[in-house]
């Protein structure tokens, strides 16, 4: 009978030609005394990419599956139907543009959590690289301590770059799916909302070593998250409900660190757009909002000036705040 894998590890490629090579050969040479499975999704990319993979099919383990798109999904429906082949205990998703630098990746982190069930995820840190796979001189924003935190949540610090992690699969669905569920916006990044999830259903550790490449590529066109958003109205709409979607989870989840994290991210999302002549929020009804609040009310009101200083001082110190 076929061994149930440990690990499932999902690749979403659209256009990566270029570098889908490079992404899994890099998880072709783990070494590993489980067993694993690969899932790579190209979503009819018109750059060749299907292509290179058709090629690959016979030079990789047969652990990999290659999913060879007819038709465009999107990244929500590629990334979405590549989860629900995924059998593992574990998760671990990269996009096909990035890569792994260390064989014995994925073997640490699954030894870790292993050995430490209160966690719910693990990352590990990147370099981030250019179109050339050659470091850039850009640094990712990513946690220096080796548990990951509300705090650093709160100052928009990230546990490590989202190919750095690996997770607990069922819990991380689960929790996913019902935090949708609860909300009502737009598109927003879920590398952000998976770490508030990974936080509230346990603990976050970052292992301090330096195991993947991220690339960071800015040109004409780039289809990075960074590149495409629009900060208008609908964008500030969608901020503040998701921050108030994460309220309504800490609530419901969450400890009273939870709780304080989530409100103080509501408020200084609210307090900033509702100051903001592109959005057509009221800063009257967020304060109105605000005085309503039993405690903290003052905490909440000064969060965004909290956040400004504390990035602020990061920035004159050097260290990364934004990417």
């Amino acid at each position: 009978m076929e061994e149930t894998p440990l690990v499932s590890v999902v690749v979403s490629c659209y256009n990566h030609a270029n570098y889908i090579e490079e992404c899994l050969r890099g998880i072709a040479m783990q070494r590993v005394d489980f067993p694993y499975e690969v899932y790579v999704g190209d979503d009819h990319s018109p750059d060749g990419s299907a292509e290179v993979l058709k090629r690959l099919k016979d030079e990789l383990p047969s652990n990999f599956t290659f999913i060879l798109r007819e038709q465009n999904l999107g990244a929500l429906g590629n990334g979405e139907d590549l989860y629900a082949r995924a059998r593992g205990k574990y998760l671990v998703h990269i996009e096909g543009d990035d890569f792994w630098t260390y064989d014995g990746r994925l073997q640490a982190q699954v030894d870790f959590m292993e050995a430490h069930p209160e966690y719910t995820a693990v990352y590990t840190r990147c370099t981030v690289v250019g179109e050339d796979s050659k470091p850039n001189g850009e640094e990712y924003p990513q946690c220096p301590y080796d548990d990951y935190s509300f705090r650093e949540f709160f100052y928009s610090r990230m546990p490590g770059q989202s190919g750095t992690l690996l997770c607990l699969r069922e819990l991380y669905l689960a929790s996913r799916d019902e935090f949708m569920q609860m909300g009502h916006y737009g598109y927003y990044p879920g590398d952000r909302r998976n770490a508030f999830l990974f936080l509230v259903n346990g603990k976050v550790r970052c292992m301090q070593e330096d195991w993947a490449a991220y690339r960071h590529v800015v040109k004409k066109g780039a289809s990075n998250y960074s590149s495409r958003v629009k900060f208008n109205d609908k964008y500030a709409h969608t901020e503040v409900a998701y921050a108030k979607t994460l309220v309504k989870y800490a609530e419901l989840h969450g400890t009273p660190e939870a709780v304080m994290t989530a409100k103080k991210t509501y408020y200084r999302f609210y307090l900033k757009w509702a100051s903001d002549k592109r959005s057509s929020l009221k800063l009257s009804d967020c304060l109105h909002e605000l005085m309503a609040e039993p405690r903290y009310r003052l905490r909440f009101l000064l969060a965004p000036l909290q956040w400004c200083a504390v990035l602020g001082f990061r920035k004159l110190r050097g260290i990364p705040v934004d990417l």
